[in-house]
């Protein structure tokens, strides 16, 4: 095949990835290319027979041209892998026996056989939606159920949780990024297909909100309670007793899983106003306002002009607000509308980026494996940069998009993630090794590059109203990529039923290198249709838009950037620990007196935190005696402490609490009236209960001191392992008055897998005053709110670990009812 005219004015070479290779090995009458890449990096698993790839453009994709062979390889090089991840076929090993199972859907990637929640959502709002609607609907419908029919209840349609940290759901709750997809796919609609897939996905959003709402929002603070979106493995970014104390994970509130919420609660409520839900419609939009309203107030760190991560708490009650941030939050906080313009530009600036891209966490911990922490994953960074696109900074755009295409383009493909430090796939750092995983093509990753191509390069933006163009085209890009063109063309975009070709005209490019370029003039088929909204009854089958571009007009705004050769200004201090071989706490004269274990090095000192407040900084030394607690005998305190670098302000992460003790002694209740089908169990017999109908009810109880007491569940769940699985077990215990059998007070207890039945574990408190002489008694029961992932149709065919087939798996093993005193009113 002949090389066509266009093909001429090609610039050869490749500024930005030294070690690559590009060439043109053909074309055709029909406009099509192939291309030959090739790269002289190591790359992951060991694999040099796959360091030369060839990429046909397909007939079926949008082509690329820009005077520069690697762009437009690299984008045919996503094109193509979004291809490869469209299937019709998955498996999984958690799912009947790993035997493949028929679907018309995107898997997550080369290494990831099948569809998960999260990566489906992020990949169709950044640019899988468009790319085959149908596919993409189907995709999202598969991460969607009913209850199983063994199951009568209400708020019976749900999205699903995947497996995960200590059973999966509530523990995670981030299944609502389901709604990034939906709306994104939404856009690929119209007419009556749009109205169809709204009232088809909208049960879903609704009894999820309505479920939510019952079991993981804290009415205290206004937020929802579960384990951060995307940052999922809880040692790489939770500390590290996380791993096996998982409790403090359900409880933990993070701001990726509230900012989703916030939009899934918008995204409902307009749904439920197009379908004449108007009671709905107004209470989603009441909680949406209010949700916004505490996630500003509880998350973000006004000194390092950023969003914390998460909330960290044992308890539920008294909460640790770590100095972390993480790059999805930001970005999902300027995209979604939870940030004002203001904090918006100073996140930009302020969030930290090294030579190859910004890191998905900050700061960075030096004992960690490298995967969520000291990485760089591409779809948060394309997240980052449309991010940066809407509020005019370009320094942030170069940055991101140069990381973009630098480490597609060594690594011949679209990677799950990076190193950090040398922006290469896999490294060796001492016994530090990572990306511990890494796959290709990577669902996510690759909807981030065409995202930077249609979105942000082409500034493609559509919305129900139809379709407009508004380029992020910085002058960097202008000068180093596109120096030698005087226009770039994207042919064959598809929305809805038409094809667009977009040709953007370059100025000249001696001029600076910063700022965006300024749009001048957009013209559809020949009309003027500048900074409008054109719908798509006024298109054609065919569309040629010209997009006229001028000098930069604005700021360019700065990065925060890192270098990594300094080691202290990328990793926080080792955290501090109790000692192994003596007790943390002693009492001393009515005092509290703590001992804990730290090699205080140069800079390092200790910070120590009573029920979530800090009672003593800068200590050197490794003991404390508390000067408060002489007063406050009757109150129990829960202790924590962190290292803290004085030169950086970085702190580890905390330590697990210690508590003192009030003079209360504990009750702690047996189990003896477990009320079931198979009857009642003796007293002090140990119940292993998973069956609706069963209760369990403590002996009747009273306390000699009123006060603010802890009512608990001492259990065990060994359905399934810490790190996965689908049957967190979730229960009602409720606090009755024995006299008249009245409830006083309930709550929903979590009690996530642990991998043994034999683990004596505590449930989340139920708070409650307590009045000295009144008979209590205390009851734990199932209602239609009382549901883990078990529950969902389409968990049937799980078969790793219980939970699977027609009945769901609730199952706990009781040792005990607790009553505890945290302090005492006399």
């Amino acid at each position: 095949m002949a090389l066509l005219d266009e093909q001429v004015n090609i610039q050869a070479g490749n500024p930005l990835c030294s070690g690559t290779g590009f060439k043109l090995i053909r074309g055709s009458s029909d406009g099509l290319r192939a291309y030959l890449l090739s790269t002289e990096s190591a790359l992951r698993d060991d694999l040099p027979d796959q360091r030369r790839l060839t990429v046909v453009e397909s007939s079926d994709c949008p082509v690329l041209r820009t005077g520069r062979i690697h762009f437009d390889a690299l984008y045919a090089m996503a094109n193509e892998e979004a291809r490869q991840n469209a299937v019709s076929m998955i498996r999984d090993d958690d799912y009947r026996h790993g035997k493949s199972i028929d679907a018309d859907v995107f898997i997550t990637g080369e290494k990831w056989n099948y569809v998960w929640t999260r990566d489906l959502a992020y990949a169709l709002y950044l640019g899988l939606a468009g790319y085959d609607t149908e596919r993409a609907i189907h995709s999202l419908l598969f991460k969607a159920s009913t209850f199983k029919e063994s199951v009568s209840t209400s708020f019976s349609h749900q999205i699903v949780q995947d497996t995960g940290t200590g059973g999966s759901y509530p523990v995670s709750t981030d299944r609502v990024v389901w709604a990034l997809g939906v709306s994104q796919v939404l856009t690929f609609l119209s007419g009556e297909e749009r109205i169809a897939f709204i009232r088809k996905v909208y049960p879903y959003l609704r009894d999820t909100l309505e479920q939510d709402r019952r079991l993981v929002f804290d009415p205290v603070d206004g937020l929802y309670r579960g384990e951060h979106s995307f940052l999922d493995w809880r040692e790489q970014t939770y500390p590290a007793w996380t791993a096996d104390d998982v409790r403090a994970i359900a409880m933990s509130k993070a701001l990726s899983v509230n900012i989703a919420m916030y939009y899934m609660l918008i995204t409902s409520a307009g749904f439920a106003s197009q379908l004449g839900h108007m009671h709905e419609h107004e209470r989603y939009l009441s909680w949406a306002s209010v949700l916004k309203e505490a996630i500003n107030m509880s998350f973000y760190d006004p000194e390092a002009e950023l969003y914390r991560t998460y909330l960290l708490s044992e308890d539920g009650i008294y909460y640790h607000v770590p100095k972390r941030y993480d790059l999805l939050g930001q970005a999902l906080a300027i995209l979604l509308g939870v940030s004002d313009d203001e904090r918006s530009r100073r996140m930009i600036e302020a969030y930290p980026v090294g030579p190859h891209g910004p890191a998905v966490i900050w700061p960075l911990e030096a004992n960690v494996p490298i995967y969520h922490n000291r990485g760089i994953w591409p779809f948060v960074t394309a997240l980052w940069v449309k991010a940066a696109v809407l509020i005019r900074n370009s320094a942030a755009v170069d940055a991101g998009s140069q990381s973009l295409v630098e480490l597609a383009a060594r690594n011949l493909s679209n990677m799950e993630n990076f190193d950090f430090v040398t922006g290469t796939a896999s490294v060796t750092r001492g016994s530090v090794v990572g990306p511990t995983l890494n796959s290709r093509r990577q669902l996510w990753s690759v909807a981030g590059y065409l995202s930077l191509v249609q979105d942000i390069i082409f500034g493609i933006n559509i919305t129900e109203e139809g379709m407009r163009l508004q380029p992020g085209l910085t002058a960097f890009m202008r000068k180093e990529w596109f120096g030698m063109s005087d226009a770039i063309r994207l042919k064959g975009f598809k929305y809805l039923t038409a094809l667009h070709d977009i040709t953007i005209h370059l100025p000249q490019s001696d001029m600076g290198d910063t700022g965006f370029l300024s749009v001048e003039q957009v013209r559809l088929n020949g009309s003027n249709v500048t900074d409008q909204v054109v719908s798509a009854a006024a298109m054609s089958e065919r569309n040629t838009w010209e997009v006229y571009l001028a000098f930069p007009r604005c700021k360019p705004g700065t990065i925060k950037q890192v270098v990594v050769s300094d080691e202290r200004q990328l990793y926080t201090p080792q955290a501090p620990s109790w000692p192994g071989d003596a007790p943390a706490i002693t009492h001393v004269d009515g005092l509290v007196h703590l001992q804990f274990e730290h090699a205080l090095p140069d800079g390092i000192v200790i910070d120590v935190y009573r029920n979530g407040q800090l009672a003593a900084s800068g200590l050197r030394q490794t003991h404390w005696v508390d000067n408060h607690s002489i007063d406050h005998a009757m109150k129990r305190y829960a202790y924590y402490l962190v290292a803290r670098d004085d030169q950086t302000g970085y702190l580890s992460h905390s330590t697990p609490s210690v508590s003192s003790t009030t003079a209360v002694p504990a009750l702690r209740l047996s189990p003896d009236k477990l009320q079931a089908t198979g009857g009642t169990i003796a007293s002090g017999q140990i119940a292993q209960w998973g069956k609706p109908e069963d209760v369990i009810l403590s002996d009747v109880f009273t306390v000699t001191t009123p006060g603010a007491y802890y009512l608990q569940v001492v259990f065990s769940n060994g359905s399934g392992p810490i790190n996965t699985g689908i049957s967190c077990a979730v229960k009602k215990l409720e606090l009755l008055d024995a006299t008249g059998g009245e409830v006083v007070q309930s709550a929903y207890v979590i009690m996530p897998q642990s991998g043994t039945w034999e683990r004596e574990d505590l449930s989340n408190p139920l708070v409650s005053r307590l009045q000295e002489g009144m008979r209590y008694q205390l009851r734990l029961s199932e209602d239609e709110i009382s549901h883990n992932m078990s529950y969902l149709n389409s968990n049937e065919g799980y078969t790793r670990n219980p939970g699977g087939g027609a009945l769901p798996h609730n199952r706990i093993r009781v040792f005990a009812l607790q009553v505890e005193c945290q302090e005492a009113l006399s």
